[in-house]
């Protein structure tokens, strides 16, 4: 009995200190949390700063706020209606350091803002979600492997082209994702190394007779579909739906207005 007393009370000791060894999560020293009423919300959409001391989003919804935070793009997210726009739910939150800190150790802290201030609750799951499989076409690849060093580059060079320079096959997939959402883009071209080539939109796009764009009857252009055309005829790659597990941040309970400053 005395033994097994022991034993418990090594095992107790042992889980307090080490609940006591672990460091608590890094906090914004100042920070300003503000809902706009909704009839004031200002017009421009999102504006955000981030700076080694100060982080600043203005005009802003929480799926802005997580998808800086947690690293997700906005379909990742699955939480309330009123997460992204259109919502009457848009805030201003400043938040600052005495000292600068790495952009990772922000995040954090916005992380850590929110669940102070709006009670954010959150797990984690893993589903099949369509995503769009960036491929090799038939004929193999038109790509040109980078032979100088430096950070990745994407330039317009036209109205709707882009020259890419030292870029991976897995940055090209990301870079595509905006016309497609919130179907997400990944790669599947097995395609090592980073690369050098244009792609131009334009012969998809624009009218040959009036040199305007052909928009839909909603007045949209078709910039997805041009995509899909530019990649195969220009790159050699090719674009095709299929399910693929994806991480989805599910959103358990969030408040819509957040606790005084």
């Amino acid at each position: 009995m005395i033994l097994r007393l022991a034993q418990a009370f090594t095992i107790c000791f042992m889980v307090l200190t080490q609940a006591r060894a672990q460091p608590s999560a890094p906090h914004f020293d100042v920070a300003s949390v503000k809902r706009y009423p909704a009839d004031q919300i200002p017009a421009g959409g999102l504006r955000r700063e981030i700076t080694p001391t100060n982080v600043t989003f203005r005009i802003a919804t929480l799926g802005n706020c997580f998808e800086w935070a947690f690293g997700k793009p906005i379909y990742q997210v699955i939480g309330p209606k009123w997460l992204n726009w259109p919502t009457d739910a848009a805030y201003e939150i400043t938040a600052r350091v005495s000292a600068p800190v790495s952009e990772a150790e922000l995040k954090l802290m916005m992380q850590a803002l929110m669940k102070e201030r709006f009670h954010l609750a959150f797990h984690r799951e893993t589903g099949n979600l369509t995503v769009y499989a960036m491929l090799l076409a038939k004929g193999g690849p038109k790509l040109k492997p980078s032979t100088i060093e430096g950070e990745p580059s994407m330039k317009a060079s036209g109205p709707y082209a882009v020259t890419y320079e030292r870029i991976s096959m897995a940055q090209l997939a990301l870079a595509l994702e905006r016309p497609f959402q919130p179907v997400h883009v990944v790669d599947e071209t097995g395609l090592p190394g980073r690369f050098d080539f244009a792609l131009d939109l334009a012969p998809y796009i624009l009218d040959t007779d009036t040199g305007n764009a052909v928009v839909d009857s909603t007045g949209r252009v078709d910039e997805a579909g041009a995509l899909i055309n530019a990649l195969r005829q220009q790159l050699g790659l090719r674009l095709e739906k299929k399910f693929a597990p994806i991480e989805v941040l599910i959103i358990d309970h969030l408040e819509k207005d957040p606790t005084v400053n």
